[in-house]
């Protein structure tokens, strides 16, 4: 891209940067934000040595940032364009008010006539803001080819009091003569703008690490669907949008092209009592794992939560999230359970509309071990877990599910597979006082039926790996699970699916429905996406699958589901259906469990990931785990 700008008659050539055109934000989206502060100004010149006052320079070389990231497709917001006072909260309230992805402070320098260099700021512990600060840093000094200072912490005012990612560039020292008289030049202005642009540029587009996606669905065939989407960070700090879905549609939000490199919980919630379905997708690349999670949205937050799967052995990390979408302060109390029965209790306080992340290794005694967890909160909470491993040899990966609110004695998992480079587990959680006795029967595509029992120790987390069962060897298979005591059930499966290498993740169902919606599909390059169908019934089914298009058309097949059986529809291979986004609604005249298996080949990120359908729509829907980063 060939872009050309004149500014204070100085012909500017963009093509010094590595402009890559930015992703606009479909279906309604939000051009990210950039502020810029030039800093000082009005009755406030800051250093002035060398004929030179730092209030003017400031102000010219942001000047300059400005049209070099518009080019790039952002929206720049300036604190001011001319001398004027302003104070350090004014600043920050326009950085606030805009709702900007980052803020950047323009600054130069003042100490000694011999201190030289380029230093630049980010706040005390903030994560995010020390990549910004470094990565502007970095194409700063690699233009100016001044003294590198590094990349510091520090306390300033509006690093301190923005809401998003902040940096403050000091860019030469006025005190020192020779940096000075560049200071008033021109071309060097210029390569500290081309410096910072490019930075900004580089931490926005982020395209190794996390993108998580909100997928909606309106299966009402009349009413289009209003919907209010609210993030809420680890800060306390939440934003609100607004969405519409029209209907008989799928919508796709990406997430990060409205909240950057965060953390984030999401409530969806329709506001004009027009139903809906909603998953989320999350797909990363950083130093733990590569590959892609899914899930459903929970219905509502409740003071108890089940998690069957866990594990900090083997090569996996497990965190717990839970999101506090209340006003008040929530107490929760989390138990540990291992499969030896040992157990460990810890507590902690979760502030109001935030996000909180437990790393389970740091708890004592779990360091490494299989486990499940129960948590108890004084307030409503909603509870997640995703688990990364890598395992040392090239294949690493990620699941998730959402928690359990209530335990049962009946459960249903329509997918599963032993076949070559699949491994399927069944993860049960008896948070009960006494032993737990398990029925498990596996049913096989042509009706066969294999039945094994097991039993759990009191306050324990037991692992069934199906590849290891008599009669399910190399077979496609859904499992029943009747207990004679409440209990949590997971199923996690680890593949080799034609060279994808990583893992799925799903809880089970507690109940059959006839009617079943499915948020998330995709068909498009890189993408296979899978219904699975199961039959426990004595009674063969027969279903429609309607498959609802991101333009309001739809496509319609019908399938057989014998009795006591499982049935796959690779959406792929279904004519018209290629290359497409789309929901699906399955109705059955017999009562069936519904899951979406989806395997991805994108950019660097190869993986799979699975999520049980729901058998209703709903006004609300609540996700503890999101990240942006």
């Amino acid at each position: 891209m060939r872009v050309m700008k004149v500014i204070a008659g100085v012909v500017v050539v963009l093509l010094a940067l590595s402009v890559t055109p930015v992703c606009r934000a479909g279906n309604g989206g939000r051009t990210r934000v950039v502020c810029i502060d030039p800093g000082h100004g009005g009755e406030d010149p800051g250093a002035v040595c060398n004929d030179v006052e730092e209030k003017e320079v400031n102000l010219e070389i942001s000047m300059r940032i400005g049209p070099l990231i518009e080019a790039m497709g952002y929206q720049v917001v300036m604190t001011r364009t001319t001398d004027v006072t302003l104070s350090l909260q004014e600043r920050c309230d326009i950085a606030n008010n805009a709702r900007a992805d980052i803020f950047v402070s323009v600054h130069n320098n003042a100490y000694l006539t011999t201190s030289e260099g380029t230093e630049t700021f980010c706040y005390y512990d903030s994560e995010e803001g020390r990549r910004l600060a470094t990565l502007i840093h970095n194409q700063v000094v690699k233009r100016t080819e001044l003294t590198n200072r590094g990349v510091k912490e520090a306390g300033f005012y509006v690093l301190k009091n923005t809401d998003m990612p902040a940096a403050l560039l000091e860019g030469a020292f006025i005190t020192n003569p020779e940096e000075a008289e560049l200071l008033q030049d021109p071309e060097f202005q210029q390569e500290i703008a081309e410096g910072v642009a490019e930075g900004v540029h580089n931490y926005l587009i982020d395209p190794g690490r996390f993108d998580t996606y909100i997928l909606l669905m309106n299966p009402d065939e009349k009413e289009t669907a209003e919907v209010e989407l609210i993030y809420m960070s680890g800060d306390g700090k939440e934003r609100c949008y607004e969405e519409e879905v029209p209907p008989g549609c799928r919508v796709t939000i990406h997430v990060d092209e409205y909240i950057s490199n965060s953390d984030v919980s999401t409530l969806v919630r329709s506001t004009n009592e027009v139903p809906i379905v909603a998953e989320r997708a999350v797909y990363f690349n950083f130093d733990r794992a590569s590959g892609g999670h899914g899930a459903p949205g929970v219905l509502a937050a409740s003071r108890e939560w089940h998690l069957a799967e866990g594990s900090t052995d083997w090569g996996y990390s497990t965190f717990v999230l839970i999101q506090n979408p209340a006003d008040d302060e929530s107490p929760v109390a989390l138990r540990f359970m291992r499969s030896d029965g040992h157990n460990y209790t810890c507590d902690y306080t979760l502030e109001p509309r935030s996000r909180f992340t437990l790393d389970v290794s740091k708890v004592p005694g779990f360091e490494e071990a299989d486990f499940s967890v129960k948590l108890e909160a004084e307030e409503p909470v909603v509870v997640e877990r995703a688990m990364y491993w890598d395992d040392g040899n090239g294949c690493s990966g990620g699941h998730d599910s959402p928690g359990v609110a209530e335990p049962s004695r009946c459960w249903y998992l329509a997918e599963g597979y032993t076949g070559s480079g699949f491994d399927t587990f069944v993860l049960v959680e008896n948070p009960n006082p006494q032993n737990a006795r398990l029925t498990m029967d596996y049913m096989l595509p042509d009706g066969g039926l294999v039945t094994e029992y097991y039993d759990l120790l009191p306050y324990s987390r037991r692992t069934i790996q199906l590849n290891e069962v008599a009669g399910l060897e190399d077979t496609d298979v859904s499992v029943r699970v009747n207990a004679d005591r409440p209990v949590v059930v997971e199923r996690s499966m680890y593949f080799d699916y034609f060279g994808i290498e990583e893992g799925s993740n799903s809880t089970a169902a507690g109940s059959l429905s006839r009617t079943w919606y499915v948020a998330e599909g995709y068909t498009g390059e890189g993408f296979d996406t899978y219904i699975l169908l199961m039959n426990p019934g004595e009674v063969d089914a027969g279903a429609t699958l309607r498959f609802l298009l991101p333009g309001g058309g739809e496509k319609k097949v019908s399938v057989a589901v014998p009795a006591q059986s499982r049935r796959t529809v690779k959406v792929d291979d279904l004519k018209g259906m290629e290359g497409r986004e789309f929901s699906t609604l399955v109705s059955s005249g017999q009562p069936i469990v519904v899951e979406r298996a989806l395997y991805f080949s994108i950019r660097s990120r190869d993986g799979g990931h699975s999520a049980m359908a729901v058998t209703a729509p709903a006004m609300e829907w609540y996700f503890a785990e999101g990240c942006t980063r």
